[in-house]
């Protein structure tokens, strides 16, 4: 992690992060967790060149389907070593394996009551400043809710098969 005090507070987190992948135990990443993956297998974090917010089509592999999906994120991850990147975005990794480790850096969660807590977490005014319209977003996340679910359970069938083979 690019900055210490994050890199402190997370060191026993990244230490069973290492033991259960060298345990052979399952690990799904999601954007925070999903940095830190990288950065506990060699990889690093940094702060990324465009920021990404909003709901975004991926160049994909068939575990990740293109999507959209959500993205909020200032930072952008290099893969670690023997990584298999398996989506992107122009400006980022969104998506790589590792034997039984699977890392994601957009949001397969998003409902639109997670981006209303966001939205009104949003003090910094990052939505705005992204050049992006609030009541947009939100029209698009409720379009969006219809098929997000299938796509999550493609995600997470395709991760828990390519876990079990421990596939890069």
């Amino acid at each position: 992690m690019y900055d210490p005090a994050v890199a402190e507070w997370v060191a026993a987190e990244t230490a069973m992060l290492l033991s259960a992948h060298a345990a052979g135990v399952p690990v799904l990443g999601v954007c925070f967790g999903g940095q830190l993956l990288a950065a506990a297998h060699g990889g690093s974090v940094v702060r990324a060149e465009t920021s990404e917010i909003g709901w975004y089509t991926l160049e994909f592999s068939d575990l990740v389907g293109p999507g959209p999906w959500f993205q909020w994120h200032f930072d952008r991850w290099v893969l670690p070593p023997g990584a298999r990147e398996i989506a992107r975005t122009a400006n980022a990794s969104q998506a790589f394996l590792l034997g039984t480790t699977m890392a994601v850096q957009f949001h397969p969660e998003l409902d639109r009551g997670l981006l209303e807590v966001w939205l009104d977490e949003d003090r910094d005014g990052a939505v705005v400043a992204h050049g992006l319209d609030v009541d947009e977003l939100r029209a698009v996340t409720d379009r969006e809710a219809a098929v997000v679910p299938a796509r999550i359970d493609a995600l997470v069938r395709g991760f828990c098969s390519d876990a079990r083979r421990g596939d890069t």
